[in-house]
C-alpha cells in the first residue's frame, strides 16, 4: 500500500471516529432536555444546536486549515468536542446543554476544514477514492452511532455522551499516531483567504458543482423526515421504518467507497446525470410507495443517487478550486450544502401545512434535480478533467 493511500485510509479512519462521537448522543437528546425543563419548541434548539452551529462556523473557521497545521486543528477540535460532550455529563439546564453542543459544533467546524483539505490534497491522482473514504467513514459512522448510543443509553441516560467524549479523546491520540503533518499555506495576512474564495465562486463551474450537491442533499433533508412520516401513515412498524433509514445510511457508505474508485477509472459525467435521474424516479416512487418493500426500495434508490452527485460534487469542486485557498474554499462549499440541509424540510413542512398533502413534499424534494439533470446534460464538460480515466495505481494513462 503506497504513501497516499495509507494517509487515506488512516483520515477515514479519523473521520469515522468523529462522526462516530458527533451521532452517540443523538438518541437521548431529546430526553434529557426534557428533563432539564425545555419545553417542546425548545427540544429542538438542543437537538439541532451542533449541526447549526456547524453549517455557521464552517463559513468563517475554513481559512484556518489554509493557514496552520491541519493535524493541529483535527486534535484541536478533538479535544473540544471531548471537553465538551463530557461537560453535557454534569449539565444541569437544557441552556447549558445546548450552549456545549454548540461547543461542539464549533469543534467540528475546526477540524472538518481541515479533513477535507487534506483528502482534496491527496486526492490529486485518485480524487474519488479519496472523497470516497471520507464520506463512506460518514455514512457508516451515522448507522453505528445512534444505534451505540441508544445501546449504552441502558446502562445510564448520560452514559452516550461519556462514550462520545471518550471516543474524541481517542481521535485526538490516533491523530497523533496516524496523521503526518501537512504543509501549511500562509497568505500574505487573514484577509487574501476572502479574495480567495471571491476569485474561486466566480468561477461558473463551482454553481455547477454546487447545484448538483444541492439536488441530493436538499431531498435528503426533506425524506429523512417525510418517510418515516408516511411509513407511519400507511401502518409500518417502528423496526421497518428504523430498516428502511439504516438502509439508506448503510447504501450511503457502500456507495461513497464503490462509486469514489469506480469513476476515477471510468469518468464521472455519465454517473452524474445518471444519477439525477434516479434520484427523479427515487420522489415518484416515494409518493406511489404503499407498502413496506416499495417503500425501502424507492428510498434506497435515492440514496444510491444521493450519495453519488453529493460525492462527485465535491470531486469536481475540489480540482476547480485554488490550492492555496482550499481549505477556505471547501468549507463554504461544504456549509453551503449543509445549508439546504436545513432548509429543504423547513420549505416542506410550510408546504405540507399549507396543503395537507404529503405527496406535494416528495415532488418537492426532487425539484433541484430535475434542474440539475438539465443544467449537467448541458453544461458539464465531456473532456474535463474530472473525466480522465485512471490507471490501477491512481496514474494517467
Amino acid at each position: 500500500m503506497d504513501s497516499d493511500r495509507r494517509r487515506m485510509y488512516s483520515l477515514g479512519l479519523m473521520a469515522f471516529i468523529l462522526f462516530l462521537s458527533s451521532t452517540v448522543g443523538i438518541p437521548v437528546l431529546p430526553r434529557i432536555a426534557a428533563e432539564l425543563e425545555a419545553d417542546p419548541t425548545e427540544i429542538p434548539i438542543v437537538v439541532a444546536a451542533a449541526l447549526a452551529t456547524v453549517v455557521v462556523a464552517q463559513l468563517f473557521t475554513g481559512f484556518l486549515a489554509d493557514r496552520y497545521s491541519r493535524k493541529t486543528l483535527i486534535q484541536i477540535g478533538a479535544l473540544m468536542g471531548s471537553a465538551s460532550s463530557l461537560l453535557c455529563v454534569v449539565a444541569t439546564d437544557w441552556t447549558q446543554l445546548a450552549a456545549l453542543r454548540v461547543i461542539g459544533g464549533i469543534a467540528d467546524a475546526v477540524a472538518m476544514p481541515a479533513l477535507l483539505a487534506i483528502t482534496a490534497s491527496l486526492g490529486s491522482s485518485r480524487p474519488g477514492k479519496a472523497f470516497g473514504i471520507l464520506r463512506s467513514s460518514q455514512g457508516l459512522s451515522f448507522v453505528i452511532g445512534p444505534a451505540l448510543g441508544a445501546a449504552f443509553s441502558f446502562v445510564a441516560l448520560r452514559a452516550p455522551f461519556v462514550v462520545d467524549g471518550l471516543l474524541s479523546l481517542g481521535a485526538f491520540f490516533a491523530s497523533v499516531v496516524l496523521l503526518t503533518d501537512t504543509d501549511r499555506v500562509a497568505p500574505a495576512h487573514s484577509f487574501s483567504v476572502f479574495r480567495g474564495l471571491k476569485s474561486t465562486f466566480s468561477d461558473a463551474r463551482v454553481y455547477l458543482y454546487l447545484m448538483m450537491g444541492i439536488s441530493g442533499i436538499f431531498g435528503f433533508g426533506i425524506l429523512c423526515s417525510f418517510v418515516p412520516a408516511k411509513a407511519q401513515i400507511i401502518g409500518l412498524e417502528a423496526w421497518q421504518i428504523g430498516a428502511i433509514l439504516s438502509g439508506g445510511a448503510l447504501l450511503f457508505s457502500v456507495m461513497s467507497y464503490v462509486v469514489g474508485s469506480v469513476t476515477d477509472k471510468y469518468g464521472r459525467r455519465i454517473f452524474v446525470i445518471l444519477s439525477q435521474a434516479l434520484i427523479i424516479v427515487a420522489g415518484v416512487g416515494l409518493l406511489f410507495s404503499n407498502g413496506f418493500a416499495t417503500l425501502f426500495l424507492s428510498y434506497g434508490i435515492f440514496c444510491v443517487a444521493e450519495t453519488i452527485t453529493y460525492l462527485l460534487s465535491f470531486v469536481y469542486a475540489s480540482e476547480t478550486f485554488d490550492k492555496r485557498h482550499i481549505g477556505a474554499s471547501v468549507a463554504v462549499f461544504d456549509s453551503l450544502m449543509d445549508l439546504s440541509l436545513l432548509i429543504g424540510p423547513l420549505i416542506a413542512v410550510a408546504v405540507h401545512k399549507s396543503t395537507g398533502r404529503l405527496g406535494f413534499v416528495f415532488l418537492i424534494a426532487v425539484i433541484p434535480a430535475a434542474t440539475a439533470f438539465f443544467a449537467t446534460s448541458v453544461w458539464l464538460p465531456r473532456e474535463a478533467k474530472s473525466d480522465v480515466c485512471y490507471d490501477e495505481m491512481g496514474e494517467k494513462p
